[in-house]
């Protein structure tokens, strides 16, 4: 570890592929590299206090931030509009304490929603203690700030059904596009120059380990961006990448990409490259089943839609409990794997059920139809007479109120009648849940040398927030946790003295 050699990107590979392997590996390979010394008698391009890369929410939140605290700051974005998946949102934003939930009579406490992000490990995996008392303490104080800009909300603040019982669910009136339009707008008068068509391809740091500034292509045209105070990174999660994610968990190589194109693992790649610390980079990602999407009638197959049927495997056979993946997002797990095995979609299978009445309501299916099991099994590829079994075995457990294939709690059967409904299910990712580590300023870390008593470290001038960090919050908080790190990260730059 004290071979002064860093990672280049030729090495990225090994260490994505060793990610697979679980965080120890991923941390360390990491936490070897040491920062890249750059010579001061470079000329830079453009200059700026504060230089933040990625206008998602975290981005555009850290560069209002920034410059309201009195720097000059320079917004990277490598797309030609500014909101990334944050634009792509639904506006739904978990906060706690806010004027709008007081107006209503509601005050959830901040100690209960702490509390609520460390005791749910199925929101993939435990959290940073000291960022999840961040987030309990201050996300509320966000939503305040976004409506004092002019970002709209509906009134009601409340639970959510698939999301939390806490009544702490605000909605954005014209959800994740309209809350960046207002934050587009507030960055431009705080004085932020924006350069959309922008990608950053390197993090330049001094002989000291100092981030320094930003390489970056501008429309075909390299250019050095020098960072006075510091670099934020707001690039978002690799989830719109299938390489990459297949890289960091091989289990995951055949998921669709549902995160904006943009989402493809730069701003990670540049902080390992300089030794950021990362963790649960190869840890399932968020993840969606979705039926139907050959058919263009898509049903999202998750925790926020609970539709009664059976997934059935390329044999017509169940192999889960179905309830799974409405119960906790770490359900869709075993569809991958099954998909993986037998190298073709499961099947998605519905009975006429009331939930499916009501859907078809407003939202009809153009899947397979069929008065009976074998018919619509026919039309999805399946054999007729084994998936007519499966639907007869399972009747026969929901009468009597016990599963005895695959352990579906009584109470989440449903028994299956026609007509029939059918199609493949394909799984898809939004976002990423690992990273790298940061601490309650913003900073982003780096494991330290054991002669100084602790694991981590500050890299200096190099500030972190969104999901290109660790995952650290809980349903519906996703957006707004980003944006709240986004503000500290922006204040703790503008609050560095200028590097030499």
């Amino acid at each position: 570890m004290s071979d002064g050699k860093r990672m280049t990107r030729r090495g990225f590979v090994g260490a994505a592929l060793a990610g697979t392997m679980g965080v120890a590996a991923s941390s360390f390979l990491a936490g070897c590299s040491a920062p890249t010394s750059s010579s001061d008698s470079q000329e830079w391009d453009q200059e700026a206090d504060v230089v933040v890369v990625g206008a998602g929410g975290a981005g555009l939140a850290a560069a209002i931030e920034a410059a309201n605290a009195g720097a000059s700051v320079l917004l990277l974005e490598k797309a030609s509009a500014v909101g990334g998946d944050s634009a792509l949102s639904d506006g739904i934003l978990g906060g706690w304490g806010t004027k709008l939930a007081k107006e209503q009579g509601i005050d959830a406490d901040a100690d209960d929603v702490y509390r609520w992000f460390t005791r749910h490990p199925e929101w993939y995996g435990p959290k940073d203690p000291a960022i999840a008392r961040v987030l309990a303490d201050k996300s509320g104080e966000t939503i305040d700030w976004l409506q004092e800009m002019g970002v709209p909300f509906l009134k009601e603040v409340g639970p959510l059904f698939g999301y939390t019982e806490l009544p702490v669910i605000h909605h954005v009136d014209g959800k994740g596009a309209e809350m960046v339009r207002v934050l587009a707008e507030a960055a431009e008068k705080a004085g932020v120059g924006t350069l959309t068509d922008t990608s950053a391809t390197k993090l330049v740091a001094d002989a000291d380990g100092r981030v320094i500034g930003v390489e970056a292509v501008q429309k075909k045209n390299p250019v050095r961006i020098k960072a006075n105070k510091g670099v934020v990174m707001a690039t978002g999660s690799f989830a719109g990448s299938t390489a990459m994610i297949g890289q960091m968990n091989a289990e995951c190589a055949n998921l669709l990409p549902g995160s904006n194109p943009g989402a493809t693992g730069d701003g990670l790649v540049m902080a390992m490259e300089l030794g950021a610390y990362t963790t649960r980079v190869s840890d399932m990602p968020l993840m969606s089943s979705l039926a139907g999407l050959e058919s263009g009638s898509i049903v999202n197959i998750n925790y926020g839609m609970r539709l009664p049927g059976l997934w059935l495997d390329a044999e017509g056979q169940r192999f889960f409990d179905e309830s799974t993946p409405y119960e906790n997002p770490n359900g869709h797990r075993a569809i991958v794997r099954k998909q993986n095995e037998q190298g073709s979609p499961v099947i998605a299978l519905l009975g006429t059920t009331p939930e499916l009445d009501a859907m078809q309501a407003t939202y009809p299916l153009k899947w397979a139809t069929a008065d009976t099991v074998e018919e619509v099994a026919g039309m999805v590829g399946l054999d007729g007479a084994k998936a007519k079994a499966t639907v007869e075995r399972y009747n026969g457990f929901c009468e009597a109120g016990k599963d005895e294939d695959c352990g579906t709690p009584a109470d989440k059967m449903v028994p299956m009648t026609g007509p029939f409904y059918a199609a493949p299910i394909a799984v898809s990712t939004s976002v990423t849940v690992g990273g790298f580590k940061t601490n309650e300023q913003a900073q982003a870390l780096r494991l330290a040398l054991a002669s100084s008593g602790s694991l981590t470290e500050p890299i200096p001038g190099l500030y972190a927030a969104g999901v290109v960090c660790e995952w650290n919050c809980a349903a519906g908080a996703t957006v707004l946790s980003a944006m709240t790190l986004g503000r500290i990260a922006g204040r703790s730059a503008a609050a560095e003295a200028s590097a030499a």
